[in-house]
């Protein structure tokens, strides 16, 4: 079969595609095309601010409870383990209590829960 017999691409090779700008001019499509892209933009940052207005921010979760100072049979218990891991010149600078995030015991609780659940049973 010859190329001319088949009328697709027959035309193909006869006709060459000439680009024409949109508009008749490049820089009025370039124009175009970026006030379009100004529009969207103007467009999504409105729809934002709505969806900010509309819908506000959680609040924030109670801060964590922090107990009060140790009693001074805990600050005896430490000053003892101190002396006895540390020697009898060793000495303490402060005791603070650390306050605990009720999310981080359930982390902690997951890891130890995979850790069991890998051992195997006897």
């Amino acid at each position: 079969m010859a190329l001319s017999t088949l009328p697709i691409l027959a035309a193909a090779e006869t006709t060459t595609a000439k680009f024409e700008p949109l508009f008749g001019n490049q820089w009025l499509a370039l124009l175009a095309i970026l006030a379009g892209i100004a529009v969207f933009m103007l467009a999504v940052a409105a729809v934002g601010r709505w969806l900010a207005a509309t819908h506000p921010d959680e609040p924030l979760p109670p801060a964590p409870i922090v107990e009060p100072a140790p009693s001074a049979e805990i600050f005896a218990a430490i000053a003892a383990a101190v002396a006895v891991t540390c020697g009898g010149k060793a000495r303490i600078a402060t005791v603070q209590p650390i306050a605990i995030d009720p999310g981080q015991l359930q982390w902690s609780a997951e890891g130890r829960r995979q850790i069991y659940s890998s051992h195997k049973v006897r």
